[in-house]
């Protein structure tokens, strides 16, 4: 899949994950585009679905990327739909077919 270009959201997600480099530093992750806007068939009352998934998340660190999400959607006016989870989990739930990962696995798009 491609990212469409027509999406609102790009330079907001551009910017997250340059904030979440800052923040992380060498500690793997991804940011995955997922659900409507990934797959092309979002209208104007379709949320931004955006999955985090980072190694050896801890909650501190879940707080802290929330925070940067929060100061982003304020300074960008875009309201994201974050899906924030440790990469151990979500290859759990992959594991399990639970839906979302699922969803995230075969829809994404990685920023």
């Amino acid at each position: 899949m491609f990212l469409d270009t027509n999406i609102k959201e790009i330079p907001v997600l551009t910017e997250l994950k340059v904030k979440l480099k800052e923040l992380l530093g060498s500690r793997p992750f991804s940011i995955i585009l997922y659900g409507s806007k990934a797959r092309g068939d979002y209208d104007s009352d379709s949320d931004t679905d955006v999955a985090i998934i980072v190694e050896g998340l801890t909650r501190e660190l879940k707080d802290q990327i929330l925070d940067v999400v929060t100061a982003l959607e304020l300074e960008y006016l875009t309201p994201l739909s974050t899906f924030i989870i440790s990469k151990e989990e979500f290859e759990h739930l992959k594991n399990r077919e639970r839906r979302i990962a699922l969803d995230i696995e075969r829809e994404g798009i990685e920023i």
